[in-house]
């Protein structure tokens, strides 16, 4: 199993920063419902980007799963991707296209550290 042992930079314009992440000082910023929106919103990342650079089978489901969270236009869960990205303020194209950037990146860096092409 191949991991990620260096850093893959990610295009500025494609990056989520921790700033935006920060709830704005709102009367509902610091609702219980938006802290974990956030923290399933950074499970998620966690996951795709344990998984992104992954070549077992295993790795490879685990990462079609979370892309397929990623990729669900679905607004009528409160914690589908898009309705999470709505409620806290997060442009879903910016991210979504961020996460191809790292994806790509992240599979050279694999296949490079196993030998692959």
């Amino acid at each position: 199993m191949a991991r990620l042992k260096t850093l893959v930079p990610i295009a500025p314009e494609t990056t989520v920063l921790p700033e935006q992440f920060r709830l704005q000082a709102k009367t509902d910023a610091f609702l219980p419902a938006k802290r974990l929106m956030v923290a399933v919103l950074e499970r998620a990342l966690g996951e795709y980007e344990t998984c992104a650079a992954r070549t077992d089978w295993r790795g490879r489901r685990q990462l079609a799963e979370v892309e397929a969270w990623f990729a669900s236009d679905d607004t009528g869960w409160p914690f589908s991707f898009v309705a999470i990205c709505e409620a806290l303020g997060l442009d879903v194209l910016s991210v979504r296209a961020g996460l191809r950037v790292y994806h790509a990146q992240a599979r050279r860096v694999a296949l490079r550290a196993t030998g692959g092409t």
